[in-house]
């Protein structure tokens, strides 16, 4: 080739930089969130283009042809390097001195990528596998392979640079490519997100930019990233973007951090802000009852709510509970062990784009479960003076833990017991309402929840009126007491002849305050009465008293003596 047309192609190469370094500047000076045209960041040539390169130290020995050989792609012209650092003998290179390595001219290396935790029934495809395999923490990813998840089920996947990939309940993955560039800092990731959702994190070194680029294929569109937090959700027809931080190219347009997108066969709508994250000021500190249900005040604008429980007791969260809820509240039927969780919120617009998180810790503590409570029923009402409070027995508990009060804070307490083995507790109560609770408690102290309030009301009985003595009257004896100032109240009254009132002249209910015995046969009588509410409490009857009806004579016990006296 003659030197004037090296010339010539080297001016056309420095004029094609230019153009993209102007076109990269354009772009970059956009407004965000605006779908902005950007250059692919995986195209042939882009980082060559942007000049990205790495510095190599000359060594003893080396020679531009050597050193193509051992860091260049196959294929690659070392007359590139010589050109780029201007070098006039490519034999004699001096040691120690920096040449710039083209980054998209080195060779590059596979990296296994590392499945960091999982949740559920997660799966994993090998590449060129007919079958699946369960899906574990430490299984190294290869490219090819497809993963994927069921119902509430994650995994978390890691690359060699930090990166991470949230796979979120009923998703599928498959790892393309991950490779790192020769010896340089730079990583290339292409994945494949067939169906489901993905929470993707690429993050920079403290104060440097990425040397990760990261592409993420759907159905619908094509992501590329560096350095930034983005959520994907796909399926055959359109897919969601939201940009936490950082920027994405949704096929050639730009979205900013704080701003979201909606992709489909027609093309990338322009983003739109974020929806800010929920109010969980309300959320309690502990939870004690499965199934989990958890509530917020709704806000303007939502449409649905993402909630997800995280794992954080081991410091990694782990996303044990995912779910899309019309309403401001979450219920999982799902089981849930006890620990420490972190509810992360966020609400959804019409268009199902979902807003920023908001985030709550709490405790959850439901085991081991409090009994059943067998009798009295709750609300009941008994006139005995011993209550009888029985429950069932829970096999994980070694004992229960009992609290009674006339309160439904418990403050103060009238009674608390920690050492009860038994399923039965007879309690003498005074008149009045008592609320009472139970809890299970296992091995060493391990109280769990206290089972819901409990209430028994032990009545007052009536009581007797005063005694009042008996009075004769003409046609009997009529007996007489104080009437209840009690609404409704209503008497019960016994005459007998025996004190034991096993010989009953007379048995009576009146709702009157006195009562007449007709004509009683002489002799002595005993008497006694209770009173009887309007709800059909009777009380106690009252002592029992006595009574004597005299021997009389009528005026026919007269009729001999008159005889005698005409005769």
């Amino acid at each position: 080739m003659t030197w004037w047309k090296r010339r010539l192609r080297g001016i056309l190469g420095l004029a094609a930089g230019a153009l993209a370094l102007a076109v990269g500047a354009v772009a970059a000076s956009a407004p965000p969130g605006r779908g902005n045209s950007i250059e692919p960041l995986f195209a042939p040539g882009a980082a060559a283009a942007r000049g990205e390169s790495w510095p190599h130290t000359v060594e003893p020995g080396d020679t531009l042809i050597g050193l193509r050989d051992r860091l260049l792609v196959p294929g690659a012209d070392w007359r590139v390097l010589q050109r780029l650092n201007r070098i006039a003998e490519p034999r004699r290179l001096m040691p120690g001195s920096t040449l710039q390595i083209p980054v998209d001219l080195t060779a590059a290396r596979d990296l296994a990528a590392e499945v960091l935790h999982t949740q559920g029934e997660a799966w994993l495809q090998r590449r060129g596998a007919a079958d699946r395999r369960p899906l574990t923490a430490g299984t190294l990813l290869d490219a090819g392979d497809l993963v994927g998840t069921g119902e509430q089920a994650s995994a978390v996947i890691r690359f060699d640079d930090g990166s991470r990939v949230l796979l979120r309940p009923n998703s599928r993955l498959r790892l393309d490519r991950s490779v790192r560039r020769g010896p340089s800092e730079r990583r290339e990731v292409e994945l494949q997100l067939q169906s489901g959702s993905a929470d993707t994190q690429v993050p920079a070194p403290s104060g440097k930019p990425t040397r990760t680029r990261l592409q993420m294929r759907t159905p619908v569109v094509n992501l590329a990233v560096r350095g930034t937090e983005f959520r994907t959700q796909t399926n055959d027809q359109r897919t969601l973007l939201e940009v936490l931080d950082g920027r994405v190219a949704a096929a050639g347009a730009l979205v900013d951090g704080g701003f979201g997108t909606v992709a489909t066969a027609a093309g990338v709508a322009p983003g739109r802000s974020l929806l800010p994250p929920p109010d969980l000021g309300g959320l309690p500190e502990r939870v004690e009852r499965l199934p989990l249900d958890l509530g917020w005040p709704a806000m303007a604008g939502a449409a649905a709510y993402r909630a997800q429980v995280y794992d954080v007791a081991a410091g990694d969260a782990t996303l044990r509970l995912d779910g899309l809820f019309a309403g401001p509240q979450a219920r999982w039927p799902d089981d849930l062990p006890d620990g420490r969780y972190e509810l992360r919120l966020r609400a959804a617009d019409a268009d199902g784009v979902e807003g920023r998180d908001a985030t709550a810790r709490f405790t959850l503590k439901a085991r081991p479960e409090p009994p059943f409570v067998t009798e009295p029923r709750s609300g009941a009402s008994t006139a005995d003076e011993t209550i009888v409070l029985r429950w069932t027995r829970n096999p994980a508990a070694s004992r229960y833990r009992l609290q009674v009060a006339d309160t439904p804070g418990f403050e103060p307490l009238r009674l608390e017991r920690s050492d009860l083995v038994d399923t039965e507790l007879r309690l003498d109560l005074p008149p009045g309402r008592h609320h009472w609770r139970l809890a299970s408690v296992r091995g060493a102290g391990d109280s769990g929840p206290w089972g819901d309030v409990q209430t028994v009301t032990r009545l007052a009985l009536p009581p007797p009126p005063p005694p009042v003595p008996p009075q004769a009257a003409a046609d009997g004896v009529r007996l007489a007491w104080a009437k209840s100032p009690r609404e409704g109240t209503t008497y019960r009254v016994q005459v007998a002849r025996d004190s034991g009132f096993t010989d009953l002249v007379a048995d009576v209910r009146t709702d009157q305050a006195s009562w007449l015995l007709p004509s009683p046969e002489p002799g002595s009588y005993h008497v006694r009465m209770r009173t009887i509410d309007a709800d059909g409490l009777a009380g106690a009857f009252g002592g029992a008293q006595q009574f004597d009806v005299p021997q009389t004579f009528g005026w026919w016990w007269w009729l001999p003596v008159l005889l005698l006296l005409v005769l």
